[in-house]
C-alpha cells in the first residue's frame, strides 16, 4: 500500500467490494491504498487501515454523541469527531489543539474536511444506495496536514454512520 499522502493529486476511490457488507476498500485504480470495515454488525466501532497507520473509529455517548479515533489496540484518543446537531457537520478536534470542519451538504452525498479558515482539505462524493462507493479528492493544502491520513477514511465512516441514523430515524417513524 501506498501512503496516502503521496497520491494525493489523484483521485482515490471508496468501493463497497459486496453489497449490504460493511467493508470497504480504498483504490487508486487497481491498487489497494485503504480499508475500513465493521467486525460486528451494526456496531459503531470500526477499523481503518493504511500505510499511514492503522485505527478505530467508534461512537460513544448517549446524549451528547461523538466518534473517538484512536491508534488500533490503544486506550487513548488522537481525535474526537463532534457532529454539530443543528447545522449538520461537525468538528475534528486532533489532540495537541488542531481542530478541523466537517460540512456535509444537504442531500448527504458529499462530506469535505476544511480547515478552520475554509480551506477545503479532502472531497468525499458519495454514490449509490445498497452498494456504496465514493470519489475522494485531496487537495494541495492537505499535504500540510498530519492527520491527512485519518481523514480519508473518518470521513467515510462517518457518512455510514449517517446513513445509518437516516434508516434508524426513518424505521422509528413509519
Amino acid at each position: 500500500m501506498r501512503k496516502i499522502a503521496s497520491i494525493i493529486d489523484h483521485e482515490l476511490t471508496w468501493v463497497q467490494p459486496r453489497a449490504l457488507q460493511s467493508e470497504f476498500e480504498l483504490r487508486f485504480g487497481d491498487e489497494l491504498v485503504g480499508k475500513l470495515h465493521f467486525p460486528k454488525f451494526l456496531s459503531s466501532l470500526a477499523e481503518a487501515e493504511t500505510a499511514d497507520g492503522q485505527w478505530t473509529f467508534q461512537r460513544v455517548g448517549f446524549w451528547k454523541k461523538r466518534t473517538v479515533v484512536r491508534a488500533s489496540g490503544a486506550d487513548a484518543d488522537l481525535a474526537t469527531y463532534v457532529p454539530n446537531v443543528w447545522k449538520g457537520g461537525g468538528t475534528l478536534e486532533v489532540e495537541g489543539g488542531s481542530k478541523y470542519l466537517l460540512e456535509v451538504n444537504r442531500w448527504r452525498s458529499t462530506v469535505e474536511f476544511k480547515t478552520v479558515a475554509g480551506e477545503t482539505l479532502v472531497h468525499i462524493k458519495i454514490r449509490g444506495v445498497f452498494r456504496h462507493s465514493a470519489s475522494v479528492q485531496m487537495y494541495r493544502k492537505a499535504m500540510q496536514v498530519a492527520e491527512l491520513p485519518v481523514m480519508v477514511p473518518l470521513g467515510l465512516y462517518l457518512f455510514v454512520m449517517m446513513q445509518r441514523d437516516s434508516a434508524a430515524h426513518a424505521a422509528a417513524s413509519g
